[in-house]
């Protein structure tokens, strides 16, 4: 929410939100013919169907106050959609701008008493919104000038020909650094205390419980080849903090997460087990068709007999004692052979022990039809750790959206470590800064009441170049 201010002093407050479908008749009421001399005729539905980011600027009535639609690709054909880095490079050397970290203004309109304001609060936005975008160009004929609004936030940097036709056009830019500043990063002083107690407050007052009134210069002070704490600034005065350390619990991490797709967080070596070994894989094979054959035997067997119930299975096994100890005791007599009670006490436990062993084989005959539990891998990861991980983190949630400014600096501390990570209890609330983690799938044996969040190193990367395979 921000509050804009007429030049004959009313007030509105306004906010920003997606240009959505609904919007397109406010939108075509905004448009005036300075409008189309300056952005062309426009199809206002085609446009927001290929736009990259549309912004939709409200007040608190949701009356529609100005809207900006923004592409990947200049406008007015001045260069192609797939080829236009190198003629804007052309123009200012000094100017990196990347299909990555810029867009082009294709359209502009605002309600006029407050348009001033309107175009500074939707680049605003738009800066803090798209962590990676660091210019915004717009690009009009050459005979027309920006108006009141525009000039306001654009800086013309030169001429180009049109493709289709014989005009120039003039291209004008906008720098993040006017609108949302990316953030200076350093290594953490002593000083800085007095400014992130407030902000560590604001948030959790459990580290002060418990670690004291000053764990902040503690933990500052406590820096070494293995812990650091860096915080950002903005005109001198620190508005977040992180500390890190390359000391992780990479056996507790094996245990509990399927790191596999980055490799145990480990860097590869000889010694690695990746895959299963044979015998295991022959077991799993051999369990698979065991489950199999008693799934069907089960099957064959509820067809075939009725359910039989434990009363009848004591009756049936007290019937086989008694007929075998009354065929033994029929042998034995007509061999005269019984003739003490020591001898019938000797047949009842012999018939005892029949009835028992055959109670026993008929359980272990069950629990062999039972299907076993599946015998699950893990690979073993021999090499170094490369992965270091945050301890600490908080920001002012005023420049919350460039949290990311911090991991190019932590990466240039540990120039060996490829992965950072970070643990957060369950159900923590998701911010910025863990929106560009990738969440490990825990184990179902998993111990740790926390989840696990890896960010690798390529996540830095600003520019992709695509070039023809050879050979």
């Amino acid at each position: 929410m921000s509050v804009l201010t007429s030049p004959r002093g009313k007030v509105e407050v306004v906010h920003c939100r997606r240009t959505e479908s609904q919007d397109i008749y406010c939108i075509k009421s905004l448009i005036r013919k300075f409008t189309c001399k300056l952005f062309g005729k426009l199809n206002i539905i085609y446009l927001l169907e290929k736009a990259n980011f549309a912004v939709t600027l409200c007040n608190d009535k949701e009356e529609i106050m100005a809207q900006a639609t923004f592409l990947d690709y200049p406008n007015w054909n001045v260069a192609k959609q797939d080829d236009w880095v190198s003629v804007f490079r052309e123009l200012d050397s000094d100017i990196p701008c990347t299909p990555l970290n810029t867009l082009f203004m294709h359209l502009f309109v605002a309600v006029d008493e407050y348009s001033v304001g309107c175009c500074k609060e939707i680049l605003r936005t738009v800066y803090k919104a798209v962590p990676e975008l660091h210019f915004i160009f717009l690009i009009v004929p050459s005979y027309m000038s920006l108006g009141s609004t525009l000039i306001t936030v654009f800086d013309q940097v030169g001429n180009i020909p049109c493709l289709t036709y014989e005009e120039d056009f003039a291209v004008h830019i906008c720098h993040r650094h006017s609108h949302y500043p990316q953030l200076h990063v350093r290594k953490a002083r002593v000083e800085d205390h007095d400014d992130l107690m407030p902000i560590f407050m604001r948030y959790d007052t459990i580290l002060k419980e418990t670690y004291g009134e000053y764990f902040l210069a503690e933990l500052i002070e406590a820096q070494d080849e293995e812990n650091h704490a860096v915080v950002c600034e903005v005109e001198g005065t620190a508005v977040g903090f992180m500390s890190v350390c390359s000391r992780v619990n990479m056996q507790l991490l094996h245990e509990c997460f399927d790191l596999g797709p980055f490799h145990g967080l480990c860097f590869p070596h000889p010694d690695d087990v990746l895959e299963p070994p044979q015998e295991l894989s022959v077991r799993r094979s051999q369990d698979a068709e065991l489950r199999s054959s008693s799934q069907d035997s089960q099957k064959i067997v509820e067809e075939s007999q009725e359910p039989v119930f434990p009363d009848t299975m004591e009756n049936i096994q007290e019937n086989i004692a008694k007929e075998a100890a009354s065929e033994e005791a029929l042998t034995a007599v007509q061999s005269g052979n019984v003739s003490e009670p020591e001898d019938i006490e000797k047949l009842s436990d012999v018939s005892t022990g029949y009835a028992q062993d055959h109670h026993v084989s008929s359980r272990s005959l069950a629990s062999l039809l039972l299907p076993e539990e599946p015998v699950h891998f893990r690979p073993i990861y021999r090499g170094a750790s490369a992965a270091f991980c945050i301890q600490l983190f908080c920001i002012d949630e005023k420049y919350e959206a460039r949290s990311l400014d911090f991991m190019n600096f932590v990466f240039s501390l540990f120039s060996d470590k490829n992965f950072c990570v970070i643990s957060l209890p369950h159900l923590t609330p998701e911010f910025i800064l863990i929106q560009n983690f990738v969440k490990m799938v825990p184990f179902s044996t998993c111990t740790l009441e926390q989840d696990l969040y890896v960010f690798h190193r390529a996540g830095l990367l600003k520019n992709i170049c695509l070039g023809r395979s050879s050979q």
